[in-house]
């Protein structure tokens, strides 16, 4: 999908245009296309990071930091995870943005590598490393970001990776000042491109956001304190570090607040509300160089870009793609399972945005609560499945006398995000992942596992049963409407 994207990018070079009257449009395109094509690539970005931030996340930790760290580096992780689940918050807003003008729901990605011109590095899932961060403050970066000598530094050390930052490219910065651009001059859009009707199909921040306007990361506390005063904002709060925003929208006003919103917590170099991505990963950055000199590590040895797919580089031809094989049997089904966990996340959010949210005549849960219920259900499922990957091998035969190395979560992307057209192959797609993922349990438990692993395992079919039941009454309802509409 986004080669197609990119493809309609590369007569122009966009930063040239940010301040040119047609901002770099195609002669071929509306203003309107034109800006659905940059949400959809935004979207993208936006998952895209999320992952790499998650990987990164559940690569800190191990017995290799010493005790006197190991406080530190929770609190990097908890800081890390709520960067990423306000990337979330971020894809979900745009996806309101995009139905609010008439768009269809855009949660792909590019699996390995990922190159175009909004962002400076191919796609790569690797542990964190003072590469690593410093690869994120690039990426998160605000236009002409200030600390000369952080800076200097930051690109000196980026300059030695395998694959250099692009200089050609655009930051998402630039991205969204384009996007804004067009957004506000009613020349290029008028008000009738924006669909009110469609508020009522958008995620609410009611039922996603969480503690907005809240001191976040690395200066968040522990517990809130009971005494606390309340926020200045009119606050969708809750005890956790991560500020998700996420914002239904139904006019242009409404629209360019979200997207400003999304870009101050991002990219923002000063912020009297909470620390932007940028200041976060910079601060990150700064405490690893002082307190993990000498090749000292906070993560494991996790694989860059781990697959269960072999010869993954061969079969595409880039040659420059670095992937690594999970090749020992029990990790690759608990690396099968974790990718079902992922593809049944995808498209449980990407169903929420078609479902309308009702209750039902007798005030149970209509389908699209159920729905978002199970979309955060699969989010601990990741989590969980994620941590039992770090413990895993990442090989069946290790050649002799080598440290262990374990495998990781490879967040491989399905062969297909879109949803069937009918309603009733929505929900068989449902059953089919999930009786997928029977068959990988069965087969795991046959394995000599760990008691936790196996009781979670025990739990997840418990959940899984459950969520067959409920399907199996969706699909009843919705035969059953079918023959009466027939």
């Amino acid at each position: 999908m986004h080669s197609r994207l990119i493809q309609n990018l590369e007569t122009f070079p966009f930063a040239e245009h940010l301040h040119d009257s047609q901002l770099g449009k195609p002669s071929a395109f509306t203003w309107r296309d034109y800006l659905l094509m940059l949400l959809k690539i935004d979207a993208g970005i936006e998952h895209a990071l999320m992952v790499q931030y998650l990987y990164a996340a559940y690569s800190l930790g191990g017995s290799q930091v010493p005790e006197d760290k190991r406080k530190m580096v929770r609190k990097w992780q908890q800081t890390i995870l709520s960067i990423a689940k306000e990337e979330m918050g971020h894809l979900i807003t745009v996806q309101n943005v995009i139905t609010c003008l008439g768009g269809s729901i855009s949660l792909d990605r590019e699996d390995y590598p990922w190159d175009h011109k909004f962002y400076p590095f191919p796609f790569e899932l690797e542990p964190l490393t003072l590469d690593s961060l410093a690869k994120y403050v690039y990426t998160e970066a605000p236009i002409g970001w200030g600390e000369k000598d952080d800076q200097d530094e930051v690109l000196q050390r980026l300059q030695k990776r395998p694959i250099p930052p692009n200089p050609n490219v655009n930051s998402v910065a630039a991205l969204f000042k384009v996007i804004l651009a067009i957004l506000k001059d009613p020349n290029k859009l008028s008000d009738d491109d924006f669909q009110a009707d469609t508020f009522s199909q958008q995620a609410s921040w009611g039922a996603w956001a969480c503690n907005h306007g809240e001191v976040s990361g690395l200066d968040a506390p522990f517990h809130l304190a009971p005494d606390n005063p309340p926020s200045p904002k009119p606050a969708h709060t809750c005890p956790t570090t991560a500020d998700v925003i996420v914002v239904p929208v139904s006019n242009r006003d409404e629209v360019i607040d979200a997207l400003e919103q999304i870009a101050e917590q991002g990219e923002a170099a000063h912020s009297s509300d909470e620390q932007s991505h940028f200041r976060r990963f910079l601060r990150i950055y700064r405490e690893f160089k002082a307190h993990f000199p000498n090749g000292l590590q906070p993560a494991r040895n996790l694989p860059i870009n781990p697959t269960t797919f072999h010869d993954e580089g061969k079969v595409s031809g880039d040659s420059y793609r670095k992937t690594t094989t999970i090749t020992h049997p029990e990790s690759i089904k608990w690396a099968d399972l974790f990718n079902l966990r992922y593809r049944l996340l995808l498209t449980y959010l990407s169903h929420s945005f078609r479902l309308a949210r009702a209750l039902n005549p007798n005030k149970s849960p209509g389908n699209y609560q159920s729905v978002l219920h199970r979309a955060f259900c699969e989010m601990y499922n990741l989590k969980a499945i994620s941590g039992i990957l770090v413990r895993q091998p990442l090989h069946e035969n290790p050649a002799p006398d080598t440290p262990f190395q374990p495998a990781g979560p490879p967040f491989q992307m399905p062969y297909n995000v879109e949803l069937p057209e009918n309603a009733i192959s929505c929900w068989l797609q449902y059953r089919d992942i999930l009786h997928a993922c029977k068959d990988l349990r069965e087969q795991l438990l046959k394995h000599e596992l760990p008691e936790q692993d196996r009781d979670y395992l025990y739990a997840l079919n418990n959940a899984d049963q459950d969520c067959e039941k409920w399907l199996a009454t969706v699909l009843e309802a919705a035969r059953t409407e079918r023959s009466m509409n027939a």
